[in-house]
């Protein structure tokens, strides 16, 4: 079922929701799951039966500028298609503060059990999937930003994140040159980047060594043909309404042309910033990815892995151990895994949490 929460007199999120049939109403949890590019909230809808088996239920929030959710306004467009500074730090902190509003909101509409520690049961896991990262990342960067009343509560609920597949902006991590090989190179419309990206991001992948971090260890851009690539079951008039070719080419596709620095600087204060961590201190944090997607996503899994031991080696002086994160390599899958094999990736993303 679809449902609605209004964060302000202009902007209406609405999420799909797998309900409450086969949970404990006093102690289940919620997992809010942010879609990615060109892909909309109906992409998690395969995950939905599995949750009670873990006592779960799964949100699936459309993201700003995915009907029915408000779209964005030309002020905020202005913000993400700028190429100043100063403009993507101020969208990052706008996105941020928007994304931990709808959870306070959907919280308190819903009445959904508080978190309790001890137990570990209760409470909201905030999954962001592919671009979708961006979003759940800058809820880490805009904490500040939140009355003292707004945090108090956001602390009740939020006790994980997991970025799911982040991609280069995510953290601000340059993105690898692809080969001259490379079919991206050969794209010149954006009906044709749109037509491979289809199938690039839904391709599985062998990499010599998927925990590497020499990229010569890491296949970037040839999938396995022999494998049928995620979705391909489905009829292309049920794939399309899970889509949006529109939102691939104008909005998703802005924010790849902001400024890096912007994305670094809010990854700093996220993650590596040691007076941002004391803002929600016991969230815990998981980036994770399946071992048989794009090499891309890996290297920038990676890069994540290597910053556990000296985040300035990637980020750059003043970065430094803060908040608490993990990175965990699933055992196979791809991007879609969640869509492959819904009921195996809940348990993964649910075990994540635990160790």
């Amino acid at each position: 079922m679809s449902n609605c929460v209004r964060i302000d007199s202009n902007v209406n999120f609405f999420y799909e929701d797998s309900g409450m049939d086969g949970l404990d109403p006093s102690n289940y949890t919620t997992i809010v799951f942010i879609h990615g590019t060109g892909y909309n909230a109906t992409v998690f809808r395969k995950l939905f039966p599995f949750g009670p088996n873990h006592n779960y239920r799964i949100v699936s929030l459309h993201r700003r500028g995915y009907a029915p959710s408000s779209p964005w306004t030309e002020e905020e467009v202005a913000l993400f298609t700028s190429s100043d500074l100063e403009d993507g730090k101020k969208f990052l902190r706008l996105a941020g503060l928007q994304i931990a509003r709808f959870l306070l909101g959907f919280a308190a509409s819903q009445g959904i059990p508080k978190y309790d520690k001890e137990k570990d049961t209760g409470g909201i896991v905030l999954h962001g999937w592919s671009l979708g990262t961006l979003f759940s990342q800058a809820v880490l960067f805009a904490l500040d930003g939140l009355t003292t009343e707004e945090l108090g509560q956001l602390e009740n609920y939020l006790h994980a994140v997991i970025c799911h597949d982040p991609t280069a902006i995510t953290h601000g991590i340059p993105q690898p040159r692809l080969p001259a090989s490379s079919p991206w190179w050969q794209l010149t419309t954006v009906s044709e980047k749109w037509a491979f990206f289809k199938k690039f991001i839904t391709g599985f992948y062998v990499h010599p060594n998927p925990y590497s971090h020499d990229l010569v260890d890491l296949n970037l851009d040839k999938s396995d043909e022999s494998r049928p690539h995620s979705l391909s079951e489905l009829p292309e008039q049920e794939l399309e309404q899970i889509l949006s070719f529109e939102m691939y080419a104008t909005h998703d596709a802005a924010p790849f042309t902001t400024d890096l620095e912007a994305f670094r600087f809010a990854n700093r204060r996220a993650l590596f910033d040691v007076e941002m961590a004391k803002y929600l201190p016991d969230v815990r944090v998981r980036i994770v990815c399946g071992i048989e997607g794009s090499g891309l996503l890996l290297f920038f899994v990676n890069e994540m892995e290597r910053a556990l031991k000296d985040p300035s080696n990637v980020f750059g002086e003043g970065a430094e151990r803060a908040r608490e994160y993990k990175v965990v390599h699933l055992e196979r899958g791809n991007h879609f895994v969640f869509w492959d094999e819904p009921g195996w990736a809940l348990d993964q993303f649910i075990t994540c949490l635990k160790d």
